[in-house]
């Protein structure tokens, strides 16, 4: 049975309950028997499985989904959206499931729904008239990690394609695993870039969790494609440069599942990822916004300066060794 699936407990007791507003005068309370659905309108669902906020412009039509997975043996949370889904602060990947524990608050535009295993007396929201979802172009400062595969254009060339979708998928869903772990986000697979990110208004130890996950994921990468057939010419392993940033950004929530972020510390971030690990530098470079940020919690190497294509100036960036 795949995330997907969904179930009804036997008895049809509720799993859980979903809590809109809690504390608020106009709390309004659903049980989660098998699924329920938040957004502006969603249609066609009937009203003891939909919460409705049909005022809030940021909400789209079809917001979000919760269900009980019967595979996980848990409710999950499946983002829809054209505006994104936070978790106790942390936003979420779009269009996968994520699972949630009693407490957990998610973040629905302007709303915060709770997660909880008691509920007060239930109201139903009213219906109003379909409106065209406000898609919010967000400025904000993120710190970003870029993960490249060193030279890995000459490998997919070379590689039998069975070994290199079967490797790369082995690796990358590790390294999603991890990210996880330290409250980062997916942004985009880029080729075969990793681009996470760490929204600093709501993580203040942005930078930290950033660097603390590039130093894990570059000994995970190590060890794990140590144990690959997909190798290079010279029969080494698979290798990783790694890039930190952190700047203002603006990020867009395209149609379907696409993340835009645009700022030049992204593409920064790219271009130090695109020389770690390579000419004898540090597989884990940072620039000068991520180490005042980290003063004293990391071993930084003496600094570079390098030129960015296409833009002027210098960047000064440090290889990170050690917590």
């Amino acid at each position: 049975m795949s995330d997907g699936a969904y179930s009804t407990p036997a008895n049809g007791e509720p799993f859980g309950y979903l809590v809109l507003d809690p504390g608020s005068p106009g709390a309004i309370t659903l049980p989660l028997v098998d699924r329920l659905f938040v957004g502006r309108e969603c249609s066609g669902v009937d009203d003891a499985h939909r919460i409705l906020l049909s005022h809030d412009l940021e909400v789209s039509r079809n917001h979000l989904e919760v269900r009980v997975s019967a595979e996980l043996s848990r409710a999950v949370v499946v983002d829809t959206s054209s505006n994104g889904v936070r978790i106790n602060g942390v936003r979420i990947e779009r269009a996968v499931a994520v699972p949630i524990k009693g407490g957990d608050l998610i973040s629905v535009g302007s709303h915060v729904l709770e997660f909880r295993d008691a509920a007060p007396t239930m109201r139903r929201p009213a219906r109003t008239e379909q409106r065209s979802t406000t898609s919010i172009a967000t400025p904000m400062t993120m710190a970003m990690v870029v993960g490249d595969l060193i030279n890995f254009s000459t490998v997919s060339e070379q590689a039998e394609q069975q070994v290199l979708a079967r490797d790369v998928h082995v690796l990358y869903t590790k390294l999603r695993e991890l990210l996880s772990e330290h409250r980062g986000t997916l942004v985009d697979y880029v080729g075969d870039a990793f681009f996470a990110s760490w929204e600093l208004e709501v993580d203040p130890a942005a930078a930290v969790n950033a660097l603390n996950f590039a130093l894990v994921a570059s000994a995970m990468v190590a060890e794990t494609t140590a144990g690959f057939e997909l190798r290079y010419e010279d029969g080494s392993p698979l290798r990783m440069g790694w890039a930190i940033t952190m700047g203002p950004v603006t990020m867009q929530l395209m149609p379907g599942s696409v993340v835009m972020v645009l700022g030049d510390a992204v593409n920064v971030g790219f271009r130090i990822a695109s020389i770690a690990g390579r000419e004898r530098r540090s597989s884990i470079l940072a620039n000068q916004v991520v180490k005042d940020a980290a003063e004293g919690q990391f071993t930084f190497s003496d600094p570079e300066t390098v030129t960015v294509k296409g833009r002027v100036g210098e960047e000064t960036i440090y290889g990170v060794s050690a917590r």
